[in-house]
């Protein structure tokens, strides 16, 4: 982002002077300071005193980067503005700056905070070129740093650049007083590797950080912990274009006309992007509750999706109509298993309910029995398998549909899941669509069988009425006969 896009006050302009050139002095970090909307300079950077995982969630081009790194140039040099609210380091910091890859740790954050390296020396940053003690180039990345050590007011600190292509296990040893991730990560192994290196930071009393970024992978775990269920030191934040009037209505108008629309709300207002990312995106605990006995006037209903070398699977379901909560309470899956294997398996629980089974059903087992469709297999092993596949009203078996309306009673604690249902919840924790929308198919036989059994839900039965074995009569002995 150019100079004249992000500047928004006089003392910003005054803060970079006239030369574009930022000497790092009292003065100048108070004009910088000054410089920020309230909601950067007390909501943000006052959070990070309390908490020590401090987010913000942003729409593009409000200035989350810019914001971020001013921050971090604080901390590495020691230099805080008057009424700085945050976190202060009394020592030298280990400061760790986190992007994308080489080229973009250097566009966005090293050249925000040191400048870009011309001649081989740095021009224009947040710190000044004076107070750089030495630098170590970062291998494959031409004008990259992996090490600027920085002069402190008491002492040297140090700031790393790290990229999430080298993966996590690049950032094992390290004991860091602060972090900085601009942009969420993919691979979310990262941000766990990072906090892990925070435990005995900032001189063992645990280190701490911020991410700044738009959330362009959607609702991930890391999003959903933060939105949804932060930890006792996690504060979370979300800003977009209203918060940021340094915008321009018609500069507004131009961006948000080029973005697709399925992209709008996450880039003017630091929304998840729709249809990116998971899909029933809520924690396991939210959904999960203790067994318990069912009651006999509950309806019951099973869901199965056939599999060989794709797991197949079993699950029941259990409902409530007085409270209109469905439960699941069984589910089993397993690979290269035959009919009576899965029968074996799960008649404890399957035996006598109606089981919903989908369309491929009516096909023919590949390379076993090619004179019976497979629904017809389990039928000979023992499941009460229905008379006709899985449909919402007889014609239509929608998957939107189903995910809509189950996603709907998860959100509204109508759709509950016994713990230590553990098949079913590695595949409700990972299930996502990609990049265009798209469902993923991968690992969802329990979540196929679960929507196969709600979407024909209305032939369920009373578990009441399941038949059990009658209890023989006995007569008494007859008693001798008097002669």
């Amino acid at each position: 982002m150019r100079v004249d896009q992000i500047k928004q006050s006089e003392g910003l302009l005054q803060y970079f002077g006239k030369n574009n050139q930022s000497d790092l002095t009292h003065d100048n970090i108070n004009a910088w300071h000054t410089s920020l909307y309230d909601w950067q300079a007390h909501d943000f950077i006052g959070a990070t005193k309390e908490y020590s995982e401090v987010c913000l969630c942003a729409a593009n081009q409000v200035g989350k980067t810019r914001t971020g790194t001013g921050i971090d140039a604080c901390h590495a040099t020691g230099i805080y503005p008057d009424d700085w609210e945050g976190h202060k380091f009394t020592h030298p910091p280990l400061i760790w700056c986190l992007g994308y890859s080489g080229e973009k740790t250097r566009d966005l954050l090293q050249t925000k905070l040191f400048g870009l390296f011309l001649e081989n020396q740095f021009q224009g940053g947040f710190i000044d070129k004076n107070k750089i003690i030495d630098h170590q180039s970062m291998s494959g990345t031409a004008g990259a740093m992996r090490t600027v050590r920085v002069q402190h007011v008491n002492g040297i600190a140090t700031v790393q650049f790290w990229s999430y292509s080298q993966g996590q296990h690049a950032l094992m040893g390290d004991s860091v007083d602060w972090f900085h991730i601009d942009e969420e990560p993919k691979d979310q192994s990262i941000y766990p590797q990072v906090i892990t290196r925070t435990a005995n930071g900032d001189g063992g009393d645990g280190g701490r950080g911020i991410l700044t970024f738009t959330p362009e992978n959607g609702r991930t775990s890391l999003v959903i912990k933060f939105m949804d269920d932060p930890g006792q030191g996690q504060f979370f934040m979300r800003r977009g274009w209203d918060d940021a009037p340094h915008l321009s209505d018609d500069v507004k108008a131009t961006l948000l006309d080029s973005y697709p629309e399925h992209q709008k709300e996450m880039r003017t207002k630091g929304l998840p992007m729709l249809g990116h990312g998971r899909i029933y995106d809520m924690a396991e605990d939210f959904i999960s509750c203790d067994p318990f006995d069912i009651p006999d006037h509950w309806l019951l209903i099973n869901g199965c999706d056939f599999g060989w070398d794709h797991p197949q699977a079993q699950i029941q379901l259990a409902i409530d109509l007085d409270n209109d909560i469905v439960y699941l309470i069984h589910a089993w899956k397993a690979s290269k298993l035959s009919a009576n294997d899965a029968w074996g398996a799960t008649k404890a629980w399957s035996a006598d309910v109606p089981v919903a089974w989908p369309h491929d059903g009516l096909q023919h087992e590949k390379g076993r029995d090619d004179a019976k469709q497979q629904m017809e297999l389990y039928k000979d092993a023992g499941f009460l398998m229905m008379a006709e596949r899985s449909t919402w009203d007889g014609t239509s078996n929608s998957v939107e549909q189903g995910i809509y309306e189950i996603r709907q009673r998860m959100q509204s604690g109508r759709f509950r899941v016994f713990r230590g249902l553990r098949d079913f919840f590695d595949e409700f924790l990972q299930y996502h669509r990609n990049d265009k929308g798209h469902i993923v198919k991968i690992k969802d036989d329990c979540l196929d069988s679960v929507r196969y059994a709600y979407m024909m839900r209305r032939f369920a039965i009373r578990k009441g009425e399941i038949a059990d074995p009658k209890p023989h009569y006995i007569p008494q002995p007859l008693k001798p006969m008097g002669r």
